[in-house]
């Protein structure tokens, strides 16, 4: 297995999963969860949620794909989304479009492994439009960016340029996502809750990571191709928990105003 996708998985698992193991707290904060019975029926909910996602990609994986790369530029944009038109979406379609300009081969290769080794040109070729359709709406936007989001994007295309799409992701996802969301989350919480919210963010974490072992556990089936099946482990398990994550931030926002 290459060392560096195991460090890479490290630093997703550690890093950048613990952002949405709040989304209990953010649930609990908005009223969804009371009591032990509606404790039940939001994580029943969650995980009905994620094997959905599951399953549909098992059922048609390039489609879940292209669907997949779309709601994460909606996703991601939400970390400019006060900034500029569009819910930010232009900077999310930055993120997302890099690397299939610095790293086309390396992008279809990781797509290929995730539509299960069948042809991967189409979700570049995707992947491109959304890219340049960034560079577009970024320009629109222009007189919205601060020096310091101006230096921001620099950052992201010097750090796709030198790395390896997955590093690219990890720099980004553990760099930047995953922290702003964890300080807007504690910031937006009572002192005296804080503490909770520590321990339900490392238990929740600690519960994703074992169902992803467990899930995984099938991997000496696949001995010549472990990374292959890490990538998948990586990006659908992302992809699963992205949905009800999306879904919990977008209610509760809407439920705040």
């Amino acid at each position: 297995m290459d060392l560096s996708l195991i460090l890479a998985s490290c630093f997703i698992s550690l890093v950048g999963l613990p952002h949405g193991a709040l989304d209990p707290v953010v649930a609990h904060r908005h009223g969804l969860i009371q009591d032990i019975r509606s404790s039940l029926l939001f994580f029943a909910a969650y995980a009905g949620l994620v094997s959905i996602v599951v399953g549909f990609w098992l059922l048609l994986p390039q489609i879940a794909l292209l669907i997949f790369l779309f709601i994460s530029c909606i996703h991601f944009g939400r970390d400019w989304k006060s900034h500029l038109s569009l819910g930010g979406f232009g900077y999310g379609a930055w993120v997302l479009g890099l690397p299939a300009f610095t790293a086309p081969t390396e992008v279809e290769a990781i797509f290929s492994f995730l539509i299960f080794q069948t042809e991967a040109e189409a979700s570049l070729i995707f992947l491109k439009m959304i890219g340049a359709t960034s560079a577009v709406l970024l320009w629109i936007d222009r007189t919205r960016l601060s020096v310091i989001r101006i230096a921001e994007l620099f950052i992201l295309a010097v750090s796709a340029y030198l790395l390896e799409p997955l590093w690219f992701f990890v720099v980004y996802f553990c760099g930047f996502h995953s922290p702003r969301h964890i300080v807007a989350e504690f910031r937006a919480m009572k002192k005296e809750t804080r503490f909770k919210a520590y321990v339900v963010m490392l238990l929740t974490t600690i519960l994703t990571l074992a169902i992803a072992a467990v899930s995984g556990s099938h991997l000496e089936r696949y001995y010549m191709n472990i990374d292959m099946v890490m990538y998948q482990i990586i990006f659908i398990g992302l992809a699963a928990l992205t949905v009800p994550h999306m879904c919990l931030l977008e209610w509760a926002e809407r439920q705040a105003k």
